[in-house]
């Protein structure tokens, strides 16, 4: 009698690598579970690229990897016919979940194919939002998780990104310019900007997701408490807010007398500032009132967590 499928991968899953080999040949069926398991986790670098002609040979096989990282150091010399070759064999794994793609920058074009990815759910490349980006996400409408390089997008790029495209999408990490274009109008809570300035206008902007914005992380040159302010109005249902700020808080104007300027332009809010003036300021400034429910406040003064206890800030 056949054994079922289902108990053959659940064998499988129990067994190491040397034991999965050992496993393959006692017969046809015991051969597949095990071909199965050996290739539903691949993760392949400079040092051990034979994989990738295996699976861009073998679409069989290619179809049951779920996951793949692949990690190729600029300092490689790999060729573009590795790189065709790369093309081919992630246009074979139609079946993969989880995607990290780590490769020349130039090398997006990997990504331009036909294939559709109804299972992807994350991605994570080190390529910029272009064209052959665009295209793979618009294959790709089960992603949930989006992370992309930080550099940001050409002033001349066009963007062919379907309205439909990424329904799904609920964490973005990337630039801040190709963050206004994929989080407006799609349910994107997580955001973070890795390269950018968050500006208001950017605020405003990424406020247009479906869903509202829980945690957001960003830089940003602007004045916090401004910024602050149009957040309150824009995302009104953060949890997690972090922002680092190259803003020189020695030119603020003192809007609280008789707050001293403030010394160092990486710590906008010190302990050099009486807590009970602090108290007036976060009062006048409608900061504390409308920031009543968050929960952490993390890398700023100890005050403003009994100020805001259910929300967190990071400066």
């Amino acid at each position: 009698m056949a054994i079922p499928q289902e108990l053959l991968d659940t064998i499988c899953a129990t067994l190491d690598t040397s034991d999965l080999c050992a496993a393959a040949p006692v017969n046809s069926a015991f051969y597949h579970a095990t071909q199965r398991e050996l290739y539903r986790h691949i993760a392949l670098d400079s040092r051990n690229i034979a994989a990738v002609f295996t699976l861009a040979r073998n679409p069989r096989l290619a179809r049951h990897v779920r996951s793949c990282t692949i990690r190729l150091s600029s300092s490689s010399g790999l060729l573009r016919s590795f790189y065709r070759v790369l093309a081919t064999a992630i246009s074979n794994m139609s079946g993969l979940s989880s995607l990290e793609l780590f490769a020349d920058q130039a090398a997006s074009w990997v990504l331009h194919n036909d294939q559709s990815y109804p299972r992807l759910k994350r991605l994570v490349c080190s390529f910029n939002l272009d064209h052959n980006v665009t295209r793979f996400l618009n294959n790709s409408d089960a992603i949930n998780e989006l992370e992309i390089d930080s550099l940001p997008v050409s002033e001349t790029t066009t963007f062919d990104l379907r309205d439909d495209a990424l329904s799904h999408l609920s964490q973005f990490t990337g630039s801040a310019q190709a963050a206004q274009v994929v989080v407006p109008g799609r349910p994107v809570e997580h955001i973070h900007l890795n390269s950018g300035d968050l500006t208001e206008e950017v605020a405003v902007n990424l406020a247009k997701s479906t869903l509202p914005v829980l945690v957001l992380g960003a830089a940003t040159s602007s004045h916090s408490v401004s910024l602050i302010g149009t957040l309150t109005q824009c995302m009104e249902r953060l949890v997690h807010l972090r922002i680092v700020t190259t803003y020189n808080f020695t030119d603020a104007p003192d809007t609280v007398s008789p707050i001293s300027p403030i010394s160092s332009p990486s710590a906008p809010f010190s302990h050099d500032i009486p807590p009970d003036l602090f108290r007036q300021h976060c009062r006048r400034s409608n900061v504390a009132s409308r920031f009543a429910k968050l929960r952490d406040l993390g890398a700023a003064l100890d005050i403003i967590q009994k100020e805001l206890p259910r929300r967190s800030f990071q400066f």
